[in-house]
């Protein structure tokens, strides 16, 4: 399978179910997160996940035994601004991205961000 499309449909866009559970497969954290969210709410409420995975995000920011899964969630993201629908990019942009902007720990994380998210940014980053 094509690495850029795993967890979603070939021929499709990536919808905010694909995304979750590719931050799901990327994070054990995460996937047990979207368990809990599924089994609490009995669907994906988007903006709400993305919350969870931007408070991951803040706990891992500086947590240097931690880069690589962090790494991995950002390499998600950024796939999701590629392949993703409408909705998808939309929840990225404004639950993860424009949440965080405003959060003490984004400017650590801001440089890793692949080009499509660092051009959703209200400040540019590096």
């Amino acid at each position: 399978m094509d690495q850029a499309r795993q967890g979603q449909a070939p021929g499709k866009a990536m919808s905010n179910l694909d995304l979750a559970t590719s931050l799901g497969a990327s994070c054990v954290d995460l996937g047990t997160a979207l368990e809990t969210h599924m089994k609490a709410f009995g669907t994906l409420i988007p903006h709400m996940f993305m919350g969870d995975v931007l408070g991951h995000v803040r706990r891992q920011a500086f947590d240097l035994e931690r880069q690589t899964e962090l790494g991995a969630i950002l390499d998600c993201l950024e796939r999701g601004m590629h392949l993703g629908g409408r909705e998808t990019r939309n929840v990225i942009s404004i639950s993860f991205l424009r949440e965080g902007e405003d959060e003490s720990f984004f400017p650590s994380i801001a440089a890793r961000l692949g080009p499509r998210m660092r051009a959703q940014l209200r400040v540019k980053a590096g």
